[in-house]
């Protein structure tokens, strides 16, 4: 079974409701990956550890995310199954400590590459951040 454009957005979203709606733990939002010790990989500062990701959504309320286009699925491998999956989702949230008008919106560019599992699970093997572009009108939030 080839993973699909479908798997691979049902699989962000899942892993971005478990970050975004449900504030899930370090541990919650590890569990989508492959490999021990995730990280989100970005072109800017540190790479951002399942920790600090629960750490920079914990400080945002009104948390959306939204893809933007159709996603690019490039089949990788057949044994174990993998893509790479490049798009870009537009990522919105109004900030805990500001006033009700400190809004972050944000297009970030999403490169993962996803495996299947033999259990047919998918897990994200790598993910990076390829940018993040604010919009002129978002409110500023550190994310190192």
């Amino acid at each position: 079974m080839s993973i699909s454009e479908k798997d691979v957005i049902g699989l962000m979203n899942a892993f971005h409701e478990t970050v975004m709606t449900k504030k899930g733990t370090a541990a919650e939002q590890g569990a989508f990956f492959l490999h021990p010790d995730p990280r989100i990989y970005v072109p800017h500062g540190e790479d951002i550890s399942m920790q600090a990701n629960y750490e920079i959504h914990q400080r945002l309320t009104d948390e959306m995310h939204q893809t933007m286009q159709q996603w690019e699925i490039t089949p990788l491998c057949d044994n174990p199954e993998r893509v790479r999956a490049v798009g870009a989702v537009y990522w919105q949230g109004r900030l805990v400590d500001g006033d009700e008008n400190a809004i972050i919106k944000c297009v970030v560019g999403e490169d993962w590459i996803v495996q299947r599992l033999p259990s047919g699970e998918l897990k994200i093997a790598l993910y990076i951040n390829s940018y993040h572009h604010f919009l002129p009108d978002s409110a500023l939030i550190d994310l190192g």
